[in-house]
């Protein structure tokens, strides 16, 4: 059973580098009935992500600060502070990270239950420690399981 609120303080969201972004989880499948999961992403300049097509869930992202350019299967677009956009479950894309500031990010799962990978592949990360990318291949390598498909792993 669901229960009717969630209330997660700060101080219980568990964070994780991967790759090349800090995603804390702010509320996951168990917290949503398994409805959403919703992350807090800090992206550093020139990071993101690499080609890849979630099979299973849609992805919204929203902007809180700096720019970010998504490359989707048709078009390029460039976010910046207060944009939006929703990815439909299977639309390739990545995104990377534009100079000249580091870019936060709202990221929201549905269905929930993405939030397992991010700490099944992620490195935990407390206190906003960082990492180099040199730690993205547990991400490669844990995505298949989670219906998340990576281009440059399927060559």
């Amino acid at each position: 059973d669901t229960p009717p609120y969630t209330i997660v303080p700060v101080a219980d969201r568990k964070a994780y580098w991967i790759g090349g972004q800090r995603q804390a989880v702010i509320a996951g499948a168990a917290e949503t009935g398994k409805r959403y999961a919703l992350s807090h992403s800090t992206i550093a300049v020139g990071g993101g992500a690499a080609e890849h097509h979630p099979s299973r869930e849609a992805e919204a992202f929203y902007v809180i600060a700096g720019a970010i350019r998504f490359r989707l299967e048709v078009r390029q677009a460039i976010l910046t502070n207060g944009d939006f956009l929703h990815a439909e479950p299977g639309l390739k894309y990545s995104f990377e990270v534009l100079p000249p500031e580091t870019c936060e990010v709202l990221i929201f799962y549905a269905p929930g239950g993405l939030e397992r990978f991010i700490a099944e592949a992620g490195i935990a990360a407390p206190d906003g420690e960082a990492r180099s990318m040199a730690d993205a291949q547990q991400v490669f390598d844990a995505a298949p399981a989670y219906g998340v498909n990576y281009t440059a792993s399927e060559k």
